[in-house]
């Protein structure tokens, strides 16, 4: 969904920790950046100025729209999905891959000449994540890297595009998309094959974030694709087939003052339809006007859906023993012009993560289960969320 306009850097608590964490010093000077200068901590009042910015339509063209926008401050190619091998056991995965551009593209007439081949400007980060649902254990790994001397980076050539990070990378080609990541704990090798998409959210793509037209992203999805290959967790490793999400974002501008943080829901329903929610809270309660979603039909065919086109319902909650965030874990989604009536649950309580080697931000991302009633049948499902702002709220910065 909208992550680094979603999953913001709390700069105040970064430099705190780099100040008391002498190997995260030595990590960070070695990349050559100190993250907590990337002023991604700004949710509110952030200067935009100089960067591109989302207003209107953003009609796209692949493969192109694929690839990086760069001139945009903030950009993420975001895949999730529920898996399941031949043995039975099931998994849920993450996969995200972040740009974060540091200034405006025409401050580079200020570069020295000739320039370090360490200079650049875009920085690239990558969250990783596999949950073991049926030894109920959640694994989780972080990347960060200067996109330069072939560290990082976003390109396309012909059909294809690359985006990676070291030996983390994703391959996206006109009939499937290869993810490829390597961590101590866990690996992650599948290729995914879209069957529906890409879908553009909002209007042609354009989605609101804000009152501000510029409060926006650039948004699309493949919202059902058909996953396969391998997972390796500890000394463990399986073949495994189910379904994954892509989505793929990019924006300039902060989101509207007050919100404090958001829910973000991806379901696919067995019926063969999909649905995409999101919840922009307020510190004040309720929800900004600007949530919505989509909810997209057996062939594709997509629906915008405004806030007052649904109905949520916290249904459970559950404290993290790591960090003391309360999650909401069950909820209730309700489109009443739409006939759907949907219960959800996490399908593991502690599928939190805590980024405190890149984005240095507290969220919980992961695997759900869907049951409840289409057009008053019975309908079940599975997909992902997102919760964010449970454990730190947003603030202004310093």
């Amino acid at each position: 969904m909208l992550y680094l306009t979603r999953k913001q850097f709390n700069t105040r608590k970064e430099e705190k920790r780099l100040r008391m964490n002498p190997s995260g010093i030595i990590r960070i000077m070695a990349c050559g950046i100190l993250l907590f200068c990337l002023s991604v901590g700004a949710v509110h009042g952030d200067d935009t100025s100089g960067f591109q910015s989302v207003s209107g339509p953003c009609r796209f063209s692949f493969p192109e729209d694929h690839g990086a926008h760069p001139g945009y401050r903030t950009e993420w190619w975001y895949y999730t999905g529920n898996l399941a091998a031949d043995t039975g056991q099931r998994f849920g995965f993450q996969l995200t891959f972040f740009r974060r551009q540091l200034r405006p593209s025409d401050t580079r007439r200020d570069w020295p000449e000739p320039a370090s081949a360490w200079r650049t400007n875009q920085i690239y980060l990558a969250h990783a994540a596999l949950t073991d649902l049926s030894a109920r254990r959640h694994v989780m790994a972080e990347r960060v890297s200067r996109a330069a001397l072939g560290m990082a980076g976003a390109a396309t050539e012909l059909a294809e595009t690359r985006i990676f990070l070291n030996n983390w990378e994703t391959v996206i080609a006109p009939t499937k998309h290869t993810l490829r990541m390597t961590d101590e704990a866990f690996d992650l090798a599948l290729t995914l094959a879209p069957t529906k998409g890409p879908i553009p959210h909002g209007e042609e793509g354009y989605s609101r974030k804000g009152n501000d037209p510029e409060q926006a992203s650039c948004y699309y999805s493949f919202p059902r694709m058909a996953a396969s290959g391998r997972v390796r967790i500890a000394e463990n490793e399986y073949t495994v087939k189910g379904d994954a999400w892509m989505d793929h974002e990019f924006s300039t501008a902060p989101l509207a003052e007050g919100v404090t943080g958001w829910d973000w829901f991806s379901l696919q329903l067995d019926d063969q339809r999909e649905l995409m929610i999101y919840l922009l809270r307020l510190d004040t309660g309720g929800l900004h006007p600007a949530s919505s979603g989509t909810l997209i039909g057996p062939r594709g065919q997509a629906v915008h859906l405004s806030q007052a086109d649904f109905q949520v319902r916290v249904t459970r909650r559950w404290t993290s023993p790591a960090t003391g965030a309360i999650y909401p874990l069950g909820w209730e989604i309700v489109l009443p012009g739409h006939g759907l009536r949907l219960a959800l649950k996490a399908s593991l309580e502690d599928q939190e993560m805590i980024t405190t080697g890149s984005t240095g931000v507290t969220y919980w991302e992961g695997s759900v289960s869907v049951n409840g009633l289409a057009g008053g049948a019975p309908v079940t499902g599975q997909g992902y969320m997102e919760l964010t702002g449970y454990a730190d709220p947003y603030a202004p910065p310093l």
